[in-house]
């Protein structure tokens, strides 16, 4: 069952949903909260650049991957993110996430963000009960404009969703307590 506005702000006022910083509650719409995007990048390199990267996945995770080949990109504040057409970075949500053990949720785009052919997630839009950290983002430009991303700003939508039963798992999601900071 997704969560209405009614529902997020209870879960909210009770303590069972976290935000940190806490979400200002014109950010909760009829059924999802707008989440603002942080200003820490992660750009892979283009290998149309004359670089070519032949990556196993069943042999190297992406955050070594990442660590290996990727350009972190931190953005001061007051400026803004380039994307460019074709390009695919990954972002965090500027807030972290806390769930309880009964509460789910799905990362979605916003349609704003869409209209421009920005993607927010690839196939990944799962956040786990359980889960604590900040969200990261798989962001690609499909389009044919360069969009320029702004710290701060409302990107990405959490849609909520209670479980039928409390989630009885006792091993924590890899991505348990990401953050920007690491």
């Amino acid at each position: 069952m997704i969560l209405s506005n009614n529902d997020i702000i209870e879960e909210i006022e009770r303590g069972g949903l976290n935000f940190d910083p806490m979400i200002d509650y014109t950010h909760i719409s009829a059924s999802s909260v707008d989440l603002r995007l942080g200003n820490i990048f992660t750009r892979h390199p283009n290998p149309l650049q004359g670089m070519s990267i032949v990556i196993d996945p069943g042999e190297v995770s992406p955050e070594d991957a990442l660590r290996e080949f990727g350009e972190r990109i931190v953005v001061p504040s007051g400026e803004k993110f380039e994307l460019n057409p074709g390009d695919f970075v990954l972002g965090y949500t500027l807030e972290s996430v806390e769930l309880p053990d009964y509460l789910a949720a799905r990362i979605e785009g916003r349609s704003r963000m869409a209209r421009f052919g920005v993607s927010v997630h690839q196939t990944a839009p799962t956040v786990q009960a359980n889960f604590s950290g900040q969200l990261r983002l798989e962001i690609s430009n499909i389009g044919p404009y360069t969009v320029l991303l702004e710290p701060g700003t409302r990107f990405c939508q959490l849609i909520i969703e209670k479980l039928s039963s409390p989630a009885q798992s006792t091993t924590p999601s890899q991505w348990q307590g990401q953050s920007s900071s690491a």
